[in-house]
């Protein structure tokens, strides 16, 4: 049975936050692309930009979400010491070994988690770590297994960091990656994926979820014909293509500078190309 969130301003929060995503990107000034252009490359990248920024709007709604419940409590972004012991662990055992461990921090830590949320249902007993990811495409490995091993020693040392946290009666914990749309690539055991938030939790997440995007979407859209307009104005003035007769480029003949210059060249700190230490003397095609 779904507990439904009962603090409709949590909307309002999140359709705001869209719009201010749309109107940030829009406002910033991006590099420009020489090959693209400067119409071009402004619409990818204020749309490239959205689409960052929905990342980041994706925590927030599931903060907001999971929050308004009134069932959990939700820590966004807390910082997770990760010990040795921890690390250590990750190679030698199964998944089915890791998931009976529980570890203490009984040495210092190594290096740290920054966790997107830990939720937390004090009255359970219950507790879980998430990395939420959209998911539009595959991660691949230089990405993936770095998040793989940060979820998996998160869980190793979860229950105990909770309890330092003053979390005492948390006894059982968990930790995956979200992975919204579903196509980063992460192993089953440590993924939930985003058509089944809703079922994993028990509170409705989704709706909130999808209405955050709808609304982005939607900002997006209404700023496209004002990055479109420079663009489309761009290619009506492009001439016609014609094609371009070749012509034979001038040769040119080249002699070995003298060995002072070139003892120079070898000791300069910046880069230089093999044109540098031979000097042109004429062009055949001008004599």
């Amino acid at each position: 049975m779904l507990f439904h969130p009962s603090d409709h301003s949590v909307h309002d929060v999140l359709l705001k936050a869209a719009r201010d995503a749309v109107a940030a990107a829009v406002s910033t000034k991006f590099p420009l692309d020489e090959l693209l252009g400067a119409e071009l490359s402004r619409l990818i990248s204020v749309s490239s930009s959205v689409v960052k920024r929905h990342g980041i709007l994706l925590e927030k709604a599931f903060v907001e979400a999971l929050q308004s419940s009134g069932r959990f409590e939700v820590l966004h972004n807390p910082v997770i010491p990760i010990t040795a012991a921890a690390d250590g662990l990750l190679g030698s055992n199964t998944a089915e070994n890791l998931a009976r461990l529980n570890l203490r921090y009984d040495q210092p830590a190594v290096r740290s988690v920054n966790q997107d949320i830990v939720v937390i249902d004090v009255a359970c007993g219950w507790a879980g770590a998430y990395s939420i990811k959209r998911g539009g495409g595959d991660m691949g490995p230089r990405l993936r297994k770095p998040l793989e091993r940060d979820v998996a020693s998160v869980r190793l040392l979860l229950r105990s960091y909770l309890r330092d946290q003053g979390y005492s009666t948390i006894d059982v914990t968990t930790s995956a990656c979200i992975d919204w749309f579903g196509a980063a690539g992460l192993p089953p055991h440590l993924t939930v994926q985003g058509s089944d938030v809703d079922a994993h939790f028990g509170v409705p997440v989704i709706p909130t979820v999808e209405r955050m995007t709808r609304h982005l979407r939607d900002e997006l859209h209404r700023a496209i014909p004002e990055l479109l307009l420079p663009l489309i104005q761009r290619f009506e003035t492009l001439p016609p293509v014609r094609p371009v007769p070749a012509q034979d480029s001038p040769e040119t003949v080249f002699q070995p500078q003298d060995d002072a210059s070139v003892k120079r060249l070898v000791e300069t700190i910046f880069p230089i190309g093999p044109d540098a230490i031979r000097l042109p003397v004429r062009t055949r095609n001008a004599r």
